[in-house]
């Protein structure tokens, strides 16, 4: 027997349950992806408003602390009075930012283990961990990449994101020093939708439903420990 990659996933489609979720961000979600330098010059043009030789200059700078590389002449520009530290940034393609399916991935195995199922349900891990698929569905699937989720707003548009500041202090050899990180954001109101899929059989559709309850809470991107990414399901649709 021959089988095409078509036959292959109607096999896999037959093999699997799926859940359909509609859901929106109830408190904002913070980047974590380390910003490269075009993420550094959109952060430079867009929140700190500096362009010609100063923007450049801001560039190097930022570049030489999230690198370790010398920064060269302009190594003593002072972009605030405090230093800029870690910035950090949503994934962002031409469709506009988008989340990881790894990331939902891993708030559903988060989820999972918190309520047990792990345990009580013997080889249910393999079968939302290994065989598990997220894919972005509606206005938020992506026709680039599988793995893409895209963020929009309520008009189904690409959100907007914006740059908030997490202040801090650390003490080094010189002494106390302020240190910001600056994370790029989407506001709370921003939807994506998605398609889960797992192996049917040790796993219960109550089993998932409470999956999806409790990750609501748990939520995704960073800051989760000052109560940052949490959404709330609008619609969940078990099959």
């Amino acid at each position: 027997m021959k089988y095409t990659q078509k036959d292959l996933e109607n096999r896999f489609l037959e093999l699997t349950g799926v859940a359909r979720v509609r859901a929106m961000f109830q408190t904002e979600l913070v980047g974590g992806a380390p910003a490269d330098e075009a993420g550094v010059r959109a952060f430079i043009q867009h929140h700190l408003k500096l362009e010609g030789e100063e923007a450049e200059g801001a560039v190097r700078r930022i570049l030489s602390e999230e690198t370790g590389q010398p920064a060269g002449k302009d190594e003593e520009l002072e972009l605030e009075e405090h230093r800029t530290y870690g910035l950090s940034i949503l994934r962002c393609d031409e469709c506009g930012p988008w989340i990881g399916n790894w990331m939902v991935k891993a708030c559903l195995k988060a989820a999972a283990s918190r309520l047990g199922l792990f345990v009580s349900k013997r080889g249910s891990k393999g079968d939302v961990a290994e065989i598990g698929r997220v894919t972005g569905a509606g206005a938020s699937g992506c026709k680039l990449a599988v793995d893409r989720i895209h963020l929009v707003d309520e008009e189904g548009l690409a959100a907007k994101t914006y740059y908030r500041q997490f202040k801090g202090r650390v003490s080094g050899p010189t002494g106390s020093v302020s240190i910001v990180g600056d994370r790029e954001c989407a506001p709370e109101g921003t939807r994506f939708g998605f398609e889960f899929r797992w192996k049917k059989g040790k796993l219960a559709d109550d089993d998932i439903a409470n999956m999806f309850a409790i990750a609501q809470n748990i939520g995704l991107g960073s800051a989760k420990a000052f109560e940052r990414g949490k959404f709330s399901i609008q619609e969940l649709e078990i099959n």
